[in-house]
């Protein structure tokens, strides 16, 4: 994306939607028609390395989709949706919802997710992305050099509409690490 990033905190008041949902109900996986291009995960404050996770959604020809909705969430950095209940992962904390931009741009900051306490199982963040007329992608994001990513899983991570896709990070030092995750939508 051109530009800087805005700074943390005035991101986070320009992008942070709130869903209301009923306590006993899934968290929504589509984003609101109004919801930003650009989204900050976790609150001010939230332990973690930070890192930017940018992309791009493409139709299945190549071309950009302007619109497209983009659901993520993930656990904190340790390894934990809510502090209360460590798997509810159907009404996680860090999460946001955004649209595409005219270039079918999105991007996102946030931590580095930790693993589930007491498992083998690689910090990610997982992906819900739709646009009319499309198939809805599910998917986690896993990063390079994590040692617990499962062989197996860097097998179908060839595939770009596999369950799972594996993003090397770089920069770091005085600011964030960054990462790209672009997307392909199949049409229904």
């Amino acid at each position: 994306m051109k530009g800087p990033i805005l700074p943390f905190v005035a991101l986070l008041a320009a992008s942070t939607v709130f869903v209301p949902t009923r306590a006993d109900a899934q968290t929504p996986t589509v984003a609101p028609a109004d919801a930003p291009s650009r989204a900050v995960v976790p609150p001010n404050g939230e332990p973690g390395a930070p890192i930017v996770i940018s992309g791009t959604v493409f139709d299945a020809s190549g071309s950009p989709l302007r619109g497209a909705s983009v659901y993520v969430y993930q656990t904190d950095a340790r390894g934990y949706y809510d502090p209360s209940n460590p798997r509810a992962s159907d009404r996680p904390r860090l999460k946001a919802y955004m649209r595409t931009d005219a270039e079918g741009r999105y991007e996102f900051r946030t931590i580095r997710p930790g693993s589930y306490p007491g498992t083998n199982n690689p910090g990610h963040v997982h992906y819900h992305v739709v646009a009319p007329g499309y198939r809805e992608r599910v998917f986690e994001i896993v990063f390079e050099g994590d040692s617990l990513i499962p062989s197996q899983w860097r097998a179908q991570a060839k595939s770009e509409d596999s369950g799972v896709a594996i993003v090397a990070l770089s920069g770091g030092g005085t600011g964030p690490l960054r990462g790209t995750q672009n997307v392909k939508l199949r049409p229904e």
